[in-house]
């Protein structure tokens, strides 16, 4: 199973100092690998790692080694469903774990009534993935890869779709394998048709 976060890690938004360009990006790549993809409660809300007070915290770990490590707590606090509510919604009783008030903005409720949100982002990602199936169950053959970008075809059956995932801040160039390749625009993604992919963008290019 690909994942990115769990519930014994630091948040992937604020282990990697992501932005929410940068957030949408890796998610693509996550969500372009072949098989199961696990995501953790809360980071298709964008999430950060929160900051919880040591009279709050219940890891054994944060306890006996805070401040030098200040455990688990901080990826474990509740789902925040409603921006105005106590406890975000999560419930009328007071939580295991704090609502962290950065997170209050955050909120499903205020997610959804905008279109460009982070919730609606994994939204459409989703649906773009559980749409081709050269992501859930093609091959994956590598046409370029270094740490700060990658390019694959994917092949399932007669099907074969060339993504390209630009992980910087720099615009790059983007080889294109021989044969013709048309622009996906069904992709959660507005990079373009040319062959210049900018800063933390992602085409998918199906051939033709």
């Amino acid at each position: 199973c690909w994942a990115f976060s769990n519930h014994d890690v630091v948040r992937h938004t604020t282990r990697w100092s992501l932005s929410p360009e940068a957030h949408r990006t890796y998610l693509a790549v996550l969500l372009s690998m072949r098989g199961s993809v696990c995501l953790y409660q809360g980071e298709e809300l964008g999430l950060n790692e929160a900051d919880i007070a040591f009279e709050d915290l219940h890891d054994p770990y944060g306890i006996r080694f805070w401040p030098a490590f200040k455990g688990r707590d901080g990826c474990r606090t509740p789902m925040v469903w409603h921006a105005n509510l106590q406890h975000g919604g999560f419930s009328d009783a007071k939580p295991w774990l704090p609502v962290a008030e950065e997170h209050a903005s955050k909120a499903v409720d205020a997610q959804e009534r905008d279109p460009d949100s982070m919730l609606n982002f994994y939204r459409r990602m989703i649906a773009y993935r559980a749409s081709r199936p050269e992501l859930v169950k093609g091959t994956f053959d590598v046409v370029e890869a270094d740490e700060c970008f990658l390019s694959a075809i994917r092949t399932c059956g007669r099907q074969r779709l060339f993504t390209a995932f630009n992980l910087s801040g720099q615009a790059r160039e983007v080889v294109l394998p021989a044969g013709a390749w048309t622009t996906d625009h069904d992709a959660p993604f507005d990079a373009g048709d040319g062959t210049i992919l900018p800063p933390w963008q992602a085409t998918f290019k199906e051939a033709s």
